[in-house]
């Protein structure tokens, strides 16, 4: 499921450099055929979706910032950025940012084992960003 999962995503984001349309709108666009799906969906299977006021906020939270905000601003970065690569690594950073917010926010003990991998993120940048260099 991981590597299908990203697979898709590799490809989603591989045809989306090929579209000339705005970002933002095209970002519109797939939460309204997403939404145009769902409905479908509840239709054939003559279901009906409870409302549930933690799930509501949880969907919408999720879409405003984690797959709505994030992205436009991600793309944004990509545009006015002279090296996509530059920006690229940051994506990188999230895992230091999540664990922070882990420990600090929910409390979670972080084990020695992720430290070391942090490492090996962190010098696989270093070394990125230093070959980059050389191009």
């Amino acid at each position: 499921m991981a590597l299908f999962s990203t697979t898709l995503w590799a490809l989603y984001w591989i045809f989306n450099t090929k579209d000339s349309l705005n970002p933002s709108l095209r970002l519109f666009y797939n939460f309204l055929f997403g939404s145009i799906y769902i409905s479908i969906y509840f239709l054939l299977t003559k279901t009906s979706p409870t409302f549930n006021l933690k799930g509501f906020l949880g969907a919408f939270y999720v879409g405003l910032f984690e797959m709505g905000i994030t992205f436009i601003l991600w793309l944004k970065a990509l545009k006015y950025a002279q090296n996509t690569a530059q920006v690229s690594n940051l994506i990188y950073l999230s895992p230091f940012l999540s664990l922070i917010f882990i420990h600090f926010l929910v409390g979670e003990k972080i084990l020695f084992s992720t430290y070391i991998c942090l490492i090996f993120i962190l010098a696989g940048l270093i070394y990125q960003n230093q070959a980059t260099q050389k191009l």
